[in-house]
């Protein structure tokens, strides 16, 4: 991890790149999808368990920008996650994370899965088709870092601290962590099917690497 404390001396040095005010400098960069991987771990639960699957649902796409401050505490990030663009169980991501995820759900598995997750019990991406999510800069020391994010979601707002880690240049930042969380912070309840026999797990995984690139300006 690159040290907070340095990245912030290396952005207020750099102030005759930046937007410049009275209280600091200004860096704006914008997210790449293509070069984004978030995905979500969530693991299968119940007396009937072994029917299911542990999934993989990565982001397909999103859209935002990361506001570097010369003061990073001052910093801030947000991006836009669309729910119908959400990935249900690539077969390269699940090779990726190992023997939790070695059974190879079918195409029907998959769809099914993925109406699920789009319906009324959970994401009901019809009200609600998109997944807002924002933030102040990063709190701590470099080896301990937290960001604090709003997770705008289902019309309500989730409040989360994850550890982050931080590499930034001049032209490009990416910011990176994972931590596990429940669907009882989320304010959800878990997919459950047979009376609750085969159901989601109450927690789950988010592993997250965000590259962005820096707008000229």
């Amino acid at each position: 991890m690159v040290s907070l404390l340095f990245v912030a001396y290396f952005i207020a040095g750099d102030v005759v790149h930046g937007q410049t005010s009275a209280v600091g400098t200004l860096h704006v960069y914008e997210i790449s999808a293509e070069d984004s991987d978030i995905r979500l771990l969530i693991y299968r639960a119940g007396a009937m368990a072994r029917l299911g699957h542990n999934h993989v649902i990565s982001v397909g796409e999103l859209q935002g920008n990361v506001y570097v401050h010369s003061n990073l505490a001052e910093s801030s990030m947000e991006f836009e996650i669309p729910v119908d663009q959400l990935i249900v169980d690539d077969s390269a991501l699940r090779q990726e994370e190992g023997e939790e995820f070695a059974s190879d759900p079918s195409e029907s598995d998959i769809n099914g899965t993925r109406d699920n997750m789009l319906g009324e019990q959970v994401l009901h991406a019809e009200q609600y088709p998109s997944i807002r999510v924002t933030s102040g800069g990063p709190i701590g020391e470099a080896e301990e870092a937290t960001l604090s994010l709003s997770i705008y979601l289902l019309g309500r707002v989730v409040e989360l601290s994850v550890p982050i880690s931080l590499q930034i240049t001049e032209d490009e930042l990416a910011v990176s962590g994972e931590f596990r969380f429940s669907h009882e912070q989320l304010g959800m309840k878990p997919f459950s099917v047979m009376m609750g026999a085969l159901q989601v797990a109450d927690e789950m995984e988010l592993k997250y690497r965000i590259r962005a690139q820096r707008v000229p300006n």
